[in-house]
């Protein structure tokens, strides 16, 4: 088996920003952009009526920086660790074994949870 440095794999994702993929994997944060000249700006004008406040009052100026979606689309399977009951992983276990022993079309532990979990993320509004 060929070892290769985990720096290779950055140049093999598609469509993902390399940059990102790099930082994301040395765990750096990512560089402040400086402030460009299409960042909103709010300007908020005090009263007048106090008598502090009156007179040549000069406005208040906030600026908000426009927000960039940086995020990268995950490609393939995430893994995801549950602990189960006894009961509820050797039911799973056999289901699967038994489905496999059937020639069912599904019959990986990983499709029994998929085909279970997705009714039920749908009906309760999490999954679209």
């Amino acid at each position: 088996m060929e070892r290769r440095p985990l720096t290779i794999g950055i140049h093999t994702i598609p469509n993902a920003d390399p940059s990102a993929v790099r930082q994301f994997v040395k765990q750096e944060q990512p560089p402040v952009e400086p402030e460009t000249t299409d960042s909103r700006q709010l300007t908020i004008n005090p009263p007048t009526s106090s008598p502090r406040l009156s007179g040549s009052t000069p406005a208040i100026t906030i600026k908000r920086p426009q927000q960039k979606s940086t995020s990268i689309a995950p490609i393939g399977l995430i893994p995801v660790t549950v602990r189960l009951r006894p009961e509820l992983a050797g039911a799973l276990k056999r289901a699967s074994l038994e489905r496999q022993l059937a020639g069912e079309e599904s019959y990986t532990q990983q499709e029994l949870v998929e085909q279970a979990l997705e009714p039920w993320l749908t009906s309760r509004g999490y999954l679209g």
